[in-house]
């Protein structure tokens, strides 16, 4: 059973309508360590956002530090 997926939540801010939204991702881990993005489709305004899936951030999003 170790062929299963395994998912994790995440919690962004839709940028339309300025709500947290929650959705599950799968989590896998990018071997080259590079950013990618994942197509996640958003409660908030029924559109489709794109997620990284490692740190949780929107595309063209900035983290703070």
């Amino acid at each position: 059973m170790s062929d299963r997926q395994r998912w994790r939540p995440v919690l962004f801010d839709c940028p339309k309508t300025g709500q947290k939204v929650q959705s599950l991702l799968a989590e896998q881990v990018s071997e080259t360590g590079e950013a990618r993005y994942e197509p996640v489709s958003c409660l908030a305004c029924s559109g489709v956002h794109f997620i990284d899936p490692v740190q949780g951030l929107l595309f063209g999003a900035k983290r703070n530090e």
